[in-house]
């Protein structure tokens, strides 16, 4: 059943507010975003993700949370922006450069998890173009309301028509931590992006892209190690790293948008994207 509608403001952003929520005949999911919800489970559909209240902002916030069957296993608490009748991660239209990803959120991550939001920008085409990429992970707790921000890292100065926004309880879709979980609100894209500086920490540079077989992932700074993640925030390659320039192999993946996620010496991150055809 839809409740409330959402604010012009955040328009751009399906149900940005989380005020829509309809019933899927055995589980409830916000509308315009994809869920876990409708994976069946010995125990029927398990809800990893529903509405809570009262929001930053409106009536409902989102409940993200990684749970545990009780026939053993758990299921990642994970949800993707997507258009209304999509049944993946097909992300939605965007026409604009926008600096930042920022919205409201408290949340609850069990030691040794790690949550994520990832937001990336790509325009369709052959292999498709991949226009900027955002990623922020949090650990620890945020028992009250407080904003985030998810900066855009432009490698294109191109205008981007699709936008993928994903939140993930537990970054690890193999092995999420029961009881880590995010109450999400208030979503907005921000500000307006100018000239793309692609590579600006370290000197990052990840070519080529589109990507066919072999992938170079070059820097001024030597890499403590290399990981490959698909848009749900699955990790599909991960290995150490020692100097400047690594090469992956990476023929066996789909055809589609990539993250390329660095760890640094000094324990920082970044993260740039690529596509595969």
């Amino acid at each position: 059943m839809a409740l409330l509608v959402m604010g012009s403001s955040m328009a751009q952003i399906p149900n940005a507010g989380f005020e829509l929520w309809s019933n899927q005949g055995g589980y409830t999911d916000p509308d315009g975003w994809i869920t876990y919800n409708d994976v069946m489970t010995p125990q029927g559909y398990f809800t990893t993700v529903e509405p809570g209240t009262p929001g930053a902002v409106g009536v409902f916030y989102a409940l993200v949370q990684s749970r545990a069957l009780s026939s053993g296993g758990t299921i990642q608490g994970w949800m993707s922006a997507a258009p209304a009748g999509h049944g993946e991660p097909a992300g939605f239209a965007c026409s604009t450069r926008p600096a930042e990803l920022t919205g409201q959120w408290q949340y609850g991550i069990q030691p040794n998890d790690t949550a994520v939001v990832m937001v990336m920008l790509t325009r369709s085409g052959s292999g498709g173009e991949l226009i900027a990429t955002g990623q922020l992970e949090v650990t620890g707790e945020a028992n009250s309301w407080t904003t985030f921000t998810v900066p855009l890292n432009y490698l294109s100065n191109d205008i981007p028509d699709t936008a993928y926004i994903q939140f993930a309880a537990s970054k690890s879709f193999a092995s999420p931590i029961a009881g880590s979980f995010l109450k999400v609100d208030a979503l907005l894209f921000a500000g307006i992006a100018g000239i793309a500086e692609p590579g600006a920490m370290h000197g990052l540079h990840v070519y080529p892209s589109p990507a066919t077989g072999m992938l170079h992932i070059r820097a001024d700074a030597s890499m403590h190690q290399v990981e490959v993640l698909d848009l749900t925030g699955r990790s599909l390659l991960e290995r150490p790293a020692g100097t400047g320039l690594e090469v992956l192999d990476v023929s066996s993946l789909r055809t589609g948008h990539y993250l390329v996620r660095i760890s640094w010496g000094d324990g920082s991150k970044s993260a740039t994207g690529f596509s595969k055809e």
